[in-house]
Formats: structure tokens, sequence, C-alpha cells
């Protein structure tokens, strides 16, 4: 059985769809509460960059896991995990349902497939993020293939944060991690009874999407906002926070004097690459409603989803 035995609705999809326009729209007319799983709007002051819902949206609309830790703290699966059972309780106690609203594979891999509660240790993590400072990216690359080469083929080596949580597990438990992955993992939600809807379009038109926005971004202030955030919490490159994209891209501008049309290339390059990540992710997941961000009937055709299924739920 899984933890949350209750009914959840998924609004999922590319950067640049449109899903925090639609999920306001829905806010509106259904007893729900949304609750995002975007990896940068859990960050406080990462409001440009991340295209979060306005001061004015977050007041109106209760938004769960937005503004949750500030930006000089990493995000875990941990910390995930103790604000969503806050959230959930929350939306339980007054008689409405969740309502998961973003693009975030990661997050939603948690929510529907569910995890594993591998234990960890903040010494051996401390010890092993000092020998990556040290000794660099290969360092790590190399200690993994030695106790672990089935897993060392299957991650993203380039990820120190994956390597280094890796490592942690398997001095933590003393296995190899690829075969402690085998073991049942605990499930938050059945994913016969959520509802997964997905809002998508072709890829040419995300791309123009997606353009129209960064620069709507950068017109709104977002070199001012990382200006301030460095400022305000002596971020680096290293920080977690500032790998989200549009921060990654533009930080070097701001802090190497890496000309901007140089970061403004590489920031459109990076979200097409997200998009594409994004819709094949899509393709593996069975959607219970297809929408086009492009169709103008777009919201009524939610609405109406989302009506009957709650009318089967008896909501």
């Amino acid at each position: 059985m899984s933890k949350y035995n209750m009914p959840a609705i998924f609004l999922l999809g590319p950067t640049a769809s449109g899903k925090t326009d639609l999920s306001l729209y829905i806010a509106q007319r259904f007893p729900v509460e949304i609750v995002s799983i975007d990896s940068a709007m859990v960050y406080q002051d990462l409001n440009i960059g991340s295209c979060k819902p306005t001061k004015a949206q977050l007041s109106k609309y209760k938004h769960h896991l937005v503004d949750i830790i500030p930006p000089n703290v990493n995000f875990s699966l941990g910390i995930f995990l103790d604000f969503l059972d806050r959230s959930i309780n929350e939306i339980k106690s007054i008689g409405k349902i969740p309502f998961f609203v973003g693009g975030s594979m990661m997050f939603h891999n948690i929510l529907i497939n569910g995890f594993h509660d591998f234990p960890s240790c903040k010494e051996t993590r401390r010890k092993l993020e000092k020998k990556y400072e040290q000794k660099g990216l290969n360092k790590l690359q190399t200690e993994l293939a030695a106790v672990d080469q089935a897993l060392f083929n299957k991650i993203d080596i380039h990820n120190p944060r994956r390597l280094i949580r890796a490592l942690e597990i398997i001095y933590m438990t003393g296995e190899k991690l690829s075969s402690l992955k085998q073991q049942p993992k605990i499930q938050l939600f059945d994913n016969k009874t959520v509802h997964l809807a997905a809002v998508n379009d072709k890829k040419t038109i995300l791309t123009e999407r997606s353009n129209k926005r960064l620069n709507e971004i950068l017109q709104n202030g977002l070199l001012q906002e990382i200006e301030h955030l460095i400022k305000k919490f002596h971020l680096t490159k290293q920080h977690q926070s500032m790998q989200a994209i549009n921060y990654k891209q533009f930080l070097p501008h701001i802090i190497e004097d890496i000309s901007f049309d140089d970061c403004f290339y590489n920031a459109n390059k990076a979200t097409n690459l997200l998009i594409k990540s994004q819709q094949t992710w899509l393709k593996k997941i069975d959607i219970d409603t297809h929408l086009e961000c492009s169709d103008t009937k777009i919201k009524h055709k939610l609405s109406a989803t989302i009506e009957t299924y709650l009318r089967r739920h008896s909501i």
C-alpha cells in the first residue's frame, strides 16, 4: 500500500509549456492545492530566473514546496520528503487533494515510482566533498568504479553530487549501491489511482515559447536578481541553487566577465536540451490526459478531465 492513500492530480510538461498558468486556472475552480515539483522554485529569492508565480499569485493560491529553503542550502531527498509530508497532511486536513505541477523528472519519479530510504551521514559526506574540492571529479569517479562498477556504468559520472551520494551510501552500508537498488521501494502514491495530465507540443513551438520567455526573464531583471543573490547569500557557482537553468548560464557573466552574448546562447541551448530531455521522459510515462499548449481550448479540456476524475472519486 502507498503511504498517501488518497487521490492526486499531476500536471507535467516541458519548460515553457504553460503549466503555471494552467495550474492557477484549475486552482480557482476545484478543491485542490498546488504542490510544486520544480527543483528551482524550492529556493527562496530565486524568483525571476525560475519563473516563479508572483507574490500576489502565491498569496491568493496556496503553493506547497515553494520558497522552502535558502539558496545557500543544498536541497536533498530528506528535505523534500519532510516538506512533502507536511504539505500532504495540511491538504488532507482541509479536505482538498494535492495538485502536483512541474517538470522535474526527479520529483515525479519519487512521487509515482517510489524511492529507496538509504542512510546518510554528514561526516562521511563532508569527507567526500572535501576530497572532491582537493582532488577533483576524477578521484570520485575512480573511487566509485573501484567499489561499484555496475553503478559507475549507469549513473551520470560527471555530476559530483551523484557521485558523492553514491559513495556515501556505499561506505555507510558496506554494500554495492547497484545491489541495494534491487530492493523494494517505498511507495508514496498509487499510480493506478492518481491522474496524470501532460501539456506538451511540437519542439519548434516550445523552443519559440522558451526563447520569448528568456527575453522576458532578462527584461524583468534576471541579472540584477543574480547579483542580489550573490551578495545576500554569498553564492558561488558551486552552490546547488546556482546549477538551475538561467542562473547557471548567466552567473559567469557577473562573476567571471563572460560575455552576455555567450551566456545568452548557453541559456538558450541548455533550455532546448532540457525540453528535449523532458519530452523524451514524457514518452516513457503512461499519461492519462494529453494536452497541447497551442490548443486554444486547453483550459476547458483540462477542466473537463479533472471534473470527471473528481466525480469518480466522489470529491
